[in-house]
């Protein structure tokens, strides 16, 4: 019994994975950088037309030399940043997204702690099912809420969710419904992680193809947790030398933002 069960689980999630086409259009650059930016274009099997085609934009960082960085973006009535780029170039962060959910009076909902200032609470609930944190502005972690703890001793944190990918696998239960834009943080399972940001997907979608077999060949998704999505999702890399920046503006004022940063040294 126990045999088909599984058969039938791998059956669905050939199937579910069968249903996306990936194609990697990531301009060149040295595959030993600590940094590697990722294009990815996605259309469904079976759609066509201009609107069929969506991207995926995505940042890497090797754990040894950057790790993540919280910044508060205050009061929706005074922000302390005008855009997504002046809060990371103020913040020293190459690279970001937008950050975790935030409540109608725009406190964080559930805990944030940036630059060792806690705000809010350690909080419950499916959007808050994963904990992103720099511990000691050193070891970047992604991690479910029961395995947070005291110990991570956090200058940097942020309660999101829900993940849409854990071991490897598209999380069940994610939503069919509500296709928007989404951003969101990955991990390897090993030294890399990365934040990224879709075109319009529903939760299910993305879960599908962060899991699918051909979206990361090189670095595969171990963990994929989701951020603020829809209006709030914005995206940072400063990619250096004559490359354009890769800019996309949130369309209202967030909370907080989650950016990538140089490591101190040990």
């Amino acid at each position: 019994m126990r045999f088909f069960l599984t058969l039938g689980i791998l059956f669905f999630a050939n199937l579910a994975s069968a249903d996306w086409t990936i194609s990697d259009n990531s301009p060149a650059q040295d595959p030993k950088s600590p940094l590697i930016y990722e294009r990815k274009q996605v259309s469904k099997n079976g759609q066509s037309g201009f609107f069929s085609a969506k991207r995926i934009d995505l940042i890497w960082f090797h754990s040894s030399t950057h790790t993540f960085r919280v910044i508060d973006n205050g009061p929706a009535n005074a922000p302390k940043y005008s855009d997504i780029v002046t809060a990371m170039k103020r913040n020293e962060c190459i690279a970001g997204t937008n950050g975790g959910f935030f409540l109608k009076n725009h406190a964080p909902s559930g805990l944030m702690i940036a630059n060792g200032t806690s705000t809010g609470r350690f909080g419950q609930g499916s959007l808050l099912s994963g904990v992103v944190l720099s511990s000691g502005n050193r070891n970047p972690y992604l991690l479910r809420r029961s395995e947070y703890g005291e110990k991570f001793k956090p200058t940097d944190l942020l309660q999101t969710g829900p993940f849409l990918v854990d071991q490897g696998t598209t999380v069940r239960g994610l939503s069919g419904e509500n296709s928007r834009r989404r951003s969101f943080i990955l991990h390897d399972g090993d030294d890399w992680f990365g934040l990224g940001l879709s075109d319009s997907f529903t939760l299910a979608e993305l879960g599908e193809i962060l899991a699918h077999k051909d979206f990361s060949p090189s670095r595969s998704i171990h963990r994929a947790l989701n951020l603020d999505g829809g209006t709030s999702s914005g995206f940072y890399v400063e990619r250096g030398g004559r490359a354009e920046p890769v800019h996309v503006e949130p369309f209202k004022t967030v909370r907080n933002f989650l950016g990538i940063t140089t490591r101190d040294p040990e």
